[in-house]
């Protein structure tokens, strides 16, 4: 083995061969060379659905899940449609039709 100023502690304290091997590369830093840009996309809807699921848990509605809630918010028109996912194409009739009867079979009423 050879003998180098790091081997025998003889380099000085401003050696660049040591600030270079401390050097790292964040991965944000390179947004086409990792997932950076996809995880902040993803940060951001996370937080729109978190705040969705908030406004509708305090309206007294149960959407199925967090993810997908702000969309559900915007398309839902009736409760049912809230608590079971399911898209009425913005038909309010069908909606509180569904709504009248989960009410009823809640109530413990016979169709």
């Amino acid at each position: 083995m050879t003998a180098t100023p790091h081997n025998v502690g003889l380099h000085p304290d401003d050696c660049f061969g040591c600030k270079a091997a401390t050097v790292s590369v964040a991965a944000s830093s390179m947004p086409t060379r990792s997932e950076a840009a996809s995880i902040e996309k993803n940060t951001a809807v996370m937080h729109k659905d978190a705040a969705a699921y908030k406004r509708l848990r305090k309206d007294g509605l149960q959407p199925k899940s967090v993810k997908g809630a702000a969309s559900l918010e915007k398309r839902a028109g009736s409760k049912w449609e809230v608590e079971t996912g399911i898209n009425l194409g913005g038909n309010a009739k069908l909606g509180a039709r569904y709504d009248s009867a989960q009410a009823s079979v809640n109530a413990g009423e016979t169709l």
